[in-house]
């Protein structure tokens, strides 16, 4: 062979050897690259669940007051003050509204203790004992609030013009309030706010690895 075949042999491309070199390295490469996808993805890597009682009763217990259910009421009052010596139309008023206002549902998780929540041996069922859900004051939307008819004795009429504040509506307001909260007694707001802590509390735990739950409920201290 001539000097100027061997060249373009040589220039031609690489050996058997280096061919062979390049092959096993990117078949390193391509094992390397599969290996770090596999362990950044950890398939059969384990991940520990506390499911003991006191580790999920500070869990619970974080959550404080638990807002279970919420409604909106509307209710008419009909608020009537009278001199104790004189006629109405002397002394004395009477308003009637239509008055909107917001219950509150709540479960004290706050109340909850060591026997309050009991786990099997086996960790796959779980009991809770929780206190009964209570009712907020009624949260009364003054700017709702509609007056339907106002009636003022002369005395009261003639102690505007002297008064800064004329129209003192804060007894029709207290009034409202217990009318709204006795409107949300007499609702299912309670029991809808049980169904509400039940389903997410069996969300909650179902999560965390138990099989079955189990609530009851107990009556709250006064």
């Amino acid at each position: 062979m001539t000097r100027v075949g061997r060249l373009a042999k040589e220039r031609s491309g690489l050996g058997p050897a280096a061919t062979i070199s390049l092959a096993v390295i990117a078949v390193c490469l391509v094992g390397l690259l599969a290996f770090g996808i596999i362990n950044a993805l950890d398939p059969f890597g384990t991940e520990t669940v506390d499911r003991s009682g006191p580790a999920l009763l500070e869990r619970i217990k974080k959550l404080e007051e638990f807002n279970a259910a919420e409604a909106n009421f509307t209710q008419d009052v009909d608020l009537e003050t009278d001199a104790k010596y004189l006629p109405s139309f002397i002394k004395g008023g009477r308003v009637t509204a239509i008055v909107t206002g917001n219950v509150r549902a709540t479960v004290d998780f706050g109340q909850l203790d060591e026997k309050s929540v009991q786990v099997s041996e086996d960790r796959t069922s779980i009991k809770l004992v929780l206190p009964d859900p209570v009712l907020s004051d009624a949260d009364v939307e003054e700017s709702s609030t509609r007056i339907v008819s106002r009636d003022r004795g002369i005395v009261d009429r003639l102690a505007d013009v002297f008064s800064g504040n004329p129209v003192d509506d804060a007894p029709l307001y207290r009034a409202a309030e217990k009318k709204l909260q006795k409107a949300a007694a007499d609702s299912d707001l309670l029991e809808q706010a049980r169904t509400n802590t039940e389903r997410w509390l069996r969300t909650f735990l179902g999560a965390a690895g138990f099989e079955q739950v189990d609530i009851t409920w107990t009556k709250s201290p006064a």
